[in-house]
């Protein structure tokens, strides 16, 4: 049995992709499965979840401190696979490389594209910044043994920079799906987003698409900013 541990510091315990669909298919499929993350440590549809303890507050907390401790954390698992799963894990990433053990990366997003939205650093910068997460990305995933990807034009990006690269898109799994009984032609016309809402992942952009759309958007997703209905179809 192949022993394989997901470590991410910047995502909760029981996160959507992560955990549920690949921890849990994983572990469904046979495999010893450990997720290293803040929080409490407990087991659960067969994951072991290792908790580090409360998520610090500020960026630069989490990309320091969490980070080590995640690692330390990973270090104590002793696993045959590590699948990190955010920016500030690379540099440990590359330690556990070294020490001869398979690791991914999982890009969840376009992070040097990201980079230029990112609000907290401050626009002339956000180029110069961009440019050198990719260098040093570039440099890092070239020695791991894989990076998985959430969308094809993520995976697109990493082409010819690492040893392999695969799209895992995000999609339910089919037992989490309810199946309805009614066929499409006579349900109401609805549009689903499911994730975090916020401008950067095209809230203004969807909700102001609506006005030109005979249904109802829907945005299911945790949000600190949700820019308030505009018109009767949101």
């Amino acid at each position: 049995m192949k022993k394989i541990c997901h470590l991410t510091s910047a995502h909760t315990q029981e996160d959507i992709r992560i955990f549920h669909k690949e921890c849990v298919s994983l572990a469904d499929a046979g495999y010893e499965v450990y997720q290293i993350s803040c929080g409490n440590t407990y087991d659960k549809k067969g994951v072991h979840l290792i908790g580090i303890g409360v998520k610090p507050v500020g960026r630069l907390a989490r990309m320091r401190k969490t980070a080590m401790l995640v690692y330390q954390a990973a270090l104590k698992v002793d696993a045959d696979v590590y699948h990190i799963h955010d920016p500030e894990l690379l540099p440990y990433g590359l330690k556990l490389k070294r020490l001869g053990k398979k690791v991914i990366f999982d890009s969840h997003e376009d992070i040097p594209a990201q980079i230029m939205d990112k609000e907290y650093i401050a626009k002339p910068l956000r180029k110069i910044v961009s440019a050198g997460y990719k260098v040093y990305e570039s440099y890092v995933i070239k020695h791991l043994d894989a990076v998985v990807a959430a969308t094809p034009h993520i995976a697109e990006k990493f082409q010819n920079r690492c040893r392999k690269v695969v799209t895992v898109n995000n999609y339910p799994r089919l037992d989490d799906i309810q199946f309805h009984e009614t066929p499409f032609t006579e349900r109401e016309p609805i549009i689903c987003y499911a994730g975090g809402i916020s401008e950067i992942r095209g809230e203004k952009i969807m909700t102001e698409a609506m006005q030109n759309v005979n249904g109802t958007l829907i945005l299911a997703g945790d949000s600190e900013n949700v820019s308030p209905p505009r018109g009767q179809n949101t």
